[in-house]
């Protein structure tokens, strides 16, 4: 009798353990493929010091971001840091505005643009990339 109901245990856990791999997160074979992309953003010859840099990919599949270091630097990021992003063509998009300092004795004031509005958006930015299998330097220097 008691073996009985040990093997039912046994059959129940094993089957909830196959229901809940089944039913799981994406497999990472589930994901589309990913390349390393890394860059500078510069504006009138200068690095952009803080923003956000997006890759939209033409095709469809997730976008990409990257934030902009201090120096101008950015590494793409679409499913785990630093893994890149989808292969393919992709139009671009950057974000960068000053905020301020944030400190409670400066004045508050709206943020300032660092670079023109224009950039913002993928229908104006005028920017893309093609993300290839290697890895991928990218450089934006904005006028």
């Amino acid at each position: 009798m008691f073996g009985l109901l040990r093997s039912r245990v046994v059959s129940s856990v094993g089957l909830v353990l196959i229901l809940a791999g089944l039913s799981g997160c994406e497999s990472s074979s589930d994901l589309a493929q990913t390349a390393k992309v890394q860059g500078m953003i510069s504006y009138q010859g200068k690095p952009v010091t803080t923003g956000t840099v997006m890759f939209i990919p033409v095709a469809g599949g997730p976008p990409a971001t990257g934030q902009i270091q201090p120096d101008g630097s950015y590494v793409m990021k679409t499913y785990f840091s630093a893994d890149g992003a989808v292969l393919g063509e992709h139009k671009v998009t950057i974000t960068a505005l000053d905020m301020g300092t944030g400190l409670p004795e400066d004045e508050a004031t709206e943020p300032k643009p660092l670079i023109p509005e224009k950039y913002s958006r993928d229908a104006t930015s005028g920017l893309t990339a093609t993300v290839e299998s290697d890895e991928n330097q990218i450089d934006f220097p904005l006028e």
